[in-house]
């Protein structure tokens, strides 16, 4: 069982932004550290044909969730959840396909020891200081926002700040093994069920290590400038930007792909 590894979740629509990110972490991985890709069984050859395969592990999404699936954002979170129950290591971080990395990484930039992976946390400032500058735009994000995490809060019985936790995340199973024996069995629930209430995540992970301290949590900021909307990326590219500036804090970039089919910053 590997210490810590890396999980790709996709599928053929992001073919073109996997590959990439494929081949980007196998540039910049100075620690070897063993890269999974999850996609359904159905894609295997597409990927096969496109992506080099010596350069990450291939596994199937049925092989995870072990039942039929339709590929949307359900099946891509609770994957991520699942793969916490294959066996194959203690900790991963996972990445979703529309990012890559644009600078050398080591196991020194995701655990503070052997047994303690970092968690990033932070309160989304940044992008709500952007937003604000955008009409309604923060207002209507602000309302989901606060009502998800107040959900998931009270169940857990915390109080205090409101937190985000971005992609890519770094996830202990430890925390999963101690949620599936302090609350999901006890209460006679699953992963799809808890997705089902709150379809997040990267809440329901964040809110119950917060909650329940199941591991020491050592914060730290962002691996990866995410860019959730176009406009904010070219907003940065206008204030002059490029990957070698960011690439001076962040170790890649989300793009917004759900905007924009650029591969790139």
């Amino acid at each position: 069982m590997d210490n810590i590894v890396f999980l790709i979740k996709s599928h053929a629509p992001h073919l073109d932004y996997t590959k990439q990110l494929v081949e980007t972490t196998a540039k910049h991985n100075k620690d070897n550290i063993p890269v999974y890709l999850s996609i359904p069984k159905s894609q295997e050859n597409t990927f096969k044909n496109s992506i080099d395969t010596s350069l990450c592990n291939i596994i199937f999404d049925e092989d995870i969730i072990e039942e039929n699936i339709n590929q949307n954002w359900f099946t891509q979170q609770l994957v991520k959840m699942k793969f916490s129950e294959t066996g194959l290591c203690k900790n991963y971080l996972w990445i979703d396909g529309d990012s890559y990395f644009i600078k050398d990484f080591h196991v020194s930039d995701f655990m503070f020891d052997e047994e303690t992976p970092y968690t990033t946390i932070h309160e989304n400032k940044d992008l709500f200081q952007w937003m604000a500058t955008k009409g309604n735009l923060l207002d209507n994000i602000l309302n989901s926002y606060v009502s998800d995490r107040d959900k998931v809060r009270n169940l857990f019985g915390r109080t205090g700040k409101y937190y985000d936790w971005t992609c890519p995340n770094l996830w202990s199973v430890k925390v999963f093994e101690h949620m599936r024996e302090h609350y999901l069995e006890p209460n006679n629930l699953s992963f799809e069920q808890l997705l089902s209430y709150v379809p997040g995540e990267l809440i329901w992970y964040g809110e119950y290590l917060l909650a329940t301290q199941a591991i020491r949590l050592m914060p730290c900021e962002s691996w990866f400038k995410p860019f959730h909307f176009l406009e904010q990326m070219e907003d940065y590219k206008n204030e002059g930007h490029t990957e070698e500036t960011i690439a001076k804090n962040f170790l890649g970039i989300v793009m917004p792909s759900k905007e924009t089919n650029r591969l790139r910053f």
